[in-house]
This record gives C-alpha cells, structure tokens and sequence, in this order.
C-alpha cells in the first residue's frame, strides 16, 4: 500500500477501532485521532511486538505512526480486546491502566 493510499484509509477510519501493521512487525491497536499529510496517530489501546522484542508502556496513549512505514491500516473487528503482555498474559496489568 502506497503513503496516499494509507493516508485514504486513516482518513476514512478516523475514531473507529483499527489494526495497524508496521513494517517493523509491530501490531497497534486502538482509535485514529488525528491524521497528518505525513503521519497517523493512534490513541493505542494495545502493541503486538515482533518476538524478541521487549515493549513496556502504560494505556491508553497516543502514538505518532510515519505513514511511510506502515503495511497494513484495517478496522479491527469487535472481538478483539487484549492482546497479552508478555510478562503478564492473564493480567491484571501493573499500574494505574487495565485492559478492558
């Protein structure tokens, strides 16, 4: 998918739930709010990182993505809520945010 064509798709989901593949072999999920001629930003509900790589935050956050370096923009569907935390599969998660 070329940048214009991502820039299509992000404008066209802005505050919907998506997928958001990067070429790195992350996985974002969360809300469209705010989309640029260069970047998508995505209040992130949860990461799915390639193996072997460590990935710590706390959510919800909102996360600039280069249009550039992405593969994939999709709508999530409704049944995905959690994707597990390495270090903590079955949660609850460490501080003040939970998935839901």
């Amino acid at each position: 998918m070329t940048t214009s064509k991502h820039y299509s798709a992000a404008k066209k989901y802005m505050n919907r739930r998506v997928k958001i593949k990067t070429k790195y072999g992350s996985t974002f999920y969360g809300k469209i709010v705010k989309v640029s001629s260069s970047k998508v930003y995505l209040k992130v509900s949860s990461v799915s990182s390639s193996p072997g790589k460590a990935h710590i935050s706390f959510f919800p956050f909102i996360l600039p993505l280069v249009l550039f370096d992405l593969l994939v923009i999709a709508l999530a569907d409704g049944r995905h809520h959690h994707v597990p935390h390495p270090h903590y599969p079955h949660g609850p998660y460490p501080g003040p945010y939970r998935h839901l």
